[in-house]
């Protein structure tokens, strides 16, 4: 950041020796002009604000005690520094009156002004740093409250300093990732909170690369909302350009934008943010672009045709009561090509699913399907569309609970009252000294393992850890008092890798360790 100085003295070949002899640009400040006197020094001020005033005291008409009053008075924001002889003290005195630290006497060493305004300097810029991250907060707050707020109040006189630069447009732009849900499967909050950071410096560096001023706040996980203030020559279509360039965040990583209508007062900010948040519901149109504009035209011809529910409700009973499960697997699929020509939007698509659900759930009841503990996904529990934000997202839903009812309607079906009792018997004992999982289990068996935890707790009135604990422990019992193996053989042999945590679980089960339980074993 440059720095801007003015040299003031009413001796010209002083002025222009100080501006020409040294090398100012060497330290970033720029010598933007020369005053004679104090009084020519504000005339120049009135037109051309400068950060720093260099002067010397003793000038005829108005001295550099006054002008520098003069400065406090009128233009704070100036530094200013006074240059006297050593024979006028006085003047040193009254200056450090007027809170002006910065003086030297002459002749002046050259290297001790310049490290003098190079100290000024980076102290400005230290300033201009910290009213600028202080304007940013204040803005951002402001914008959030602006969001929140369903009536705008006109009493609140605050305008952004972005926003009061002359002849200017502005917009709100909203950013997104494409397939958030399916992301955060496969990532940690930090990796998340570290992808949020360099996102939004990518769109703010892009902006302001272009010449745009922009602040930018989360106002969800997955939705970053820009404030916008730029030229009036300035278009969407540029926008659009600018932010084509930072779309990919990564090699998996791809950002859906959308950019409102240009405005100029603050007053219609709220009414933008609404505008640019539901302009980002059509980035998942295939037919669209990534970065959505008000005035898309495809927008406005898409199909508005949803799917018949009645037609996917027949076509999916028929495939959940067959015995194959890759027929409702084909159905799923149609269902969803059906839904993506006809133009559906996420939430649509939600409220659509939310129907077809309570249909088949009617149907099921009707066909003397008990639906006694089973999970509703499109009702049990609020979905956040803006994390389910892409029609795989949808897709992975239905999916799962198709699949839930698939398993219920075959578990009811056969008649088997002890139908999971005995599979997952005879699955556990011939694996128990494996490393098995509920999840391997519930895969086994073809239902998702959220509705096994439920059936298994319903059967065996424990979860699966723990009856397969218990499974463990009475072989380890068995191989105990039937055999001279070792303890941490034995261990081993039950699937326990770790002989102190199979220890710690033998005790919390028979009150008792391992060789305690043999020794009592071998006594009675």
């Amino acid at each position: 950041m440059t720095i801007k100085m003015l040299i003031v003295d009413d001796e010209p070949i002083i002025c222009q020796g100080l501006r020409h002899t040294i090398s100012w640009e060497s330290i970033g400040v720029e010598v933007v002009g020369e005053a004679y006197d104090g009084i020519e020094a504000l005339a120049f001020l009135e037109h051309c604000p400068v950060d720093v005033v260099l002067t010397d005291v003793n000038m005829e008409g108005m001295d550099g005690l006054e002008l520098a009053k003069e400065l406090k008075k009128r233009f704070p924001q100036s530094r200013v520094i006074i240059v006297s002889g050593y024979d006028h003290f006085e003047y040193a005195r009254q200056a450090l009156r007027l809170g002006i630290e910065d003086y030297l006497l002459k002749p002046v060493n050259i290297d001790e002004l310049m490290s003098m305004v190079q100290r000024i300097g980076e102290e400005i810029t230290q300033e201009r740093k910290l009213m600028g991250e202080q304007e940013v907060e204040r803005t951002r707050k402001w914008l959030m409250g602006q969001l929140h707020q369903r009536v705008v109040d006109h009493n609140d006189d605050y305008m952004p300093l972005m926003m009061t630069t002359g002849s200017c447009n502005c917009w709100m732009i909203a950013t997104q990732l494409s397939d958030y849900a399916e992301w955060t499967h496969r990532s940690t909050e930090e990796k998340r909170r570290e992808k949020r950071g360099f996102w939004e410096t990518s769109v703010d560096s892009a902006l302001r690369a272009s010449g745009l001023e922009t602040v930018s706040f989360f106002q969800h996980q997955n939705l970053l909302l820009s404030l916008v203030v730029g030229p009036s020559s300035m278009n969407a279509k540029d926008l659009h350009n600018i932010l084509s360039g930072v779309l990919r965040l990564s090699e998996d990583l791809d950002l859906h934008a959308s950019i409102s209508r240009p405005f100029q007062g603050s007053e219609q900010i709220h009414a933008s943010c609404m505008e640019a948040i539901s302009l980002l519901h059509y980035a998942v149109l295939s037919s669209l672009a990534p970065i959505v504009f008000h005035d898309e035209e495809l927008i406005f011809k898409r199909s508005h045709r949803l799917p018949e529910l009645i037609v996917l409700e027949k076509n999916l009973i028929h495939a959940l009561f067959q015995e194959n499960d890759e027929e409702l697997r084909q159905q799923i699929d149609e269902i969803m090509q059906e839904f993506r020509e006809s133009g559906s939007l996420i939430k649509e698509l939600w409220q659509a699913f939310q129907e077809l659900v309570i249909i088949l759930q009617r149907r099921l009841r009707a066909a003397g399907i008990d639906l006694t503990g089973y999970l509703n996904i499109f009702h049990s529990q609020e979905i956040d569309l803006l994390v389910h934000n892409s029609y795989r997202a949808m897709e992975s839903l239905l999916r799962a609970e198709l699949a839930s009812m698939f398993s219920l309607i075959h578990n009811s079906l056969t008649g088997k009252n002890h139908w999971l009792a005995d599979r997952v018997k005879s699955y556990i004992e011939a694996r128990y000294n494996k490393d098995i999982k509920a999840s391997e289990v519930a895969a086994w068996l073809k239902i998702t393992p959220n509705y096994f935890s439920i059936l298994f707790k319903q059967k065996f009135g424990k979860g699966f850890a723990e009856y397969l604990n218990e499974v463990r422990i009475e072989q380890a019992k068995a191989k105990l008092s039937g055999t001279d193996d070792r303890v941490f053989e034995i261990a081993e042999s039950v699937g326990y890798k770790e002989y102190k945590y199979f220890c710690s679980i033998f005790k919390t089960y028979t009150g008792v360790t391992p060789t305690q339980y043999r020794k009592l074993v071998h006594t009675t």
